[in-house]
């Protein structure tokens, strides 16, 4: 049975040596950090999530080879979120089953628990040996008095807490779950935000037949190329979302510029080159949305360095605008235009690679052809039917 010493459980305490506890903070170094990781979490931060920063602060604080936030979703089934350090291949990791009885027992509690691998409980054999975790500390995450998680870190040898650590990680557990409630205000606000956006660059598209679809076809294609890349889950949502509102600086070009039938005089193409940053513009006041301003505004800057508006070169431009470019412009080659008909997939793709290391990104163009397959099944469905939205000629 775990013993309980001033509200922290030792499930088996260790015999093993622990980590040099000069290597933790003291007390009051630990109160100076908490406050600082409080003062980090105002509402809508950079629109950075609020959990991050509670993860940043476990790792600065208390010094584990791995923190992860696990949401609950159901009883018995937990999501592994904001994974960091050693724990990352753990990233959205669903845990359900037998294993998470114990996890629910001890989210009951109200209190810390330290744990060891040499512990006979499913959870430890099932769980924290597949994790090469030899020893860590739980504790529960809270919202209006119901446990919704919990802020789990990591150390592979054994430790020991003391009081002032164990009410730390209490402390940070605390915030995770105001944290928690934060980010779920920002993801309703976000998605009336993009709702709004995300219309507007619809009904600029489909004004056009010869663009409608191009945003959801680009976030489609962008975002299986982050996958291949092997991009974590959220940088691939702002890819996703980013893709959506690309155009949305079209807005303030001239329709007729727009739909031109012929192709563009070079005052005409100067005008719709300023897009991306008429769409930044238009974002940036809406602090929510600032995760996508570096794809808005530089998904037609180039590898060489020739692209606009900034002339950005290689690395230096940002990775989700140099998928969106790869994505971008194969949606276009692949599309009609009034002036021109479109090319086809094979066409399209060698026409991609004749502009690699120039125009394009050569990993991202590689990653792109992995995928190539699934690509043209996804034009399958995402595309119109030509003759159901083309006007005659």
């Amino acid at each position: 049975m775990a013993t309980e010493t001033k509200r922290t459980t030792h499930a088996h305490a260790p015999a093993a040596a622990s980590v040099d506890a000069r290597s933790l903070p003291t007390a009051l170094a630990l109160l100076r950090g908490l406050n600082d990781v409080a003062r980090s979490l105002e509402p809508f931060h950079e629109g950075t999530s609020s959990l991050r920063h509670v993860a940043n602060g476990v790792e600065q604080l208390l010094r584990p080879e791995g923190v992860a936030v696990l949401t609950r979703v159901r009883p018995g089934e937990y999501v592994f979120r904001h994974v960091q350090g050693v724990l990352q291949e753990w990233s959205e990791f669903t845990l359900a089953g037998p294993s998470c009885q114990l996890l629910d027992e001890l989210l009951r509690r109200d209190e810390v628990v330290l744990f060891h691998r040499r512990q006979r409980t499913p959870w430890a054999r099932e769980f924290l040996l597949a994790a090469g975790m030899a020893g860590g500390a739980l504790a529960p995450i809270r919202a209006h008095g119901e446990p919704i998680g919990a802020l789990l870190l990591n150390h592979s040898t054994a430790f020991r807490f003391g009081a002032e650590h164990a009410a730390g990680l209490q402390s940070l557990a605390t915030m995770a779950g105001v944290a928690i409630l934060e980010d779920a205000q920002r993801a309703k606000l976000e998605d009336l935000f993009m709702s709004v956006i995300v219309s507007l660059t619809m009904a600029i598209e489909a004004k056009d037949p010869y663009t409608e679809g191009h945003s959801v076809r680009v976030a489609a294609y962008s975002e299986a190329i982050g996958k291949q890349l092997g991009l974590p889950s959220e940088t691939l949502d702002v890819i996703h979302r980013s893709c959506l509102v690309h155009d949305i600086g079209k807005i303030a070009v001239d329709e007729g510029i727009l739909h031109k039938r012929e192709r563009l005089s070079q005052g005409e193409k100067e005008k719709m080159d300023l897009h991306p940053q008429i769409g930044e513009s238009i974002l940036r006041p809406i602090a929510l949305l600032h995760p996508l301003l570096p794809g808005v505004r530089s998904h037609h800057e180039h590898f060489d360095g020739t692209g606009y508006p900034d002339g950005l070169k290689g690395e230096g431009i940002p990775i989700e605008a140099r998928i969106m470019a790869v994505a971008d412009a194969f949606d276009a080659m692949t599309s009609d235009r009034p002036y021109r008909k479109a090319l086809s997939e094979h066409e399209a793709l060698a026409e991609l690679k004749r502009n690699m290391g120039t125009h394009f990104d050569p990993r991202v163009l590689a990653a792109f052809e992995e995928i190539f397959p699934a690509v043209r099944r996804t034009l399958e469905h995402l595309r119109p039917r030509e003759e159901a939205v083309r006007p005659s000629r």
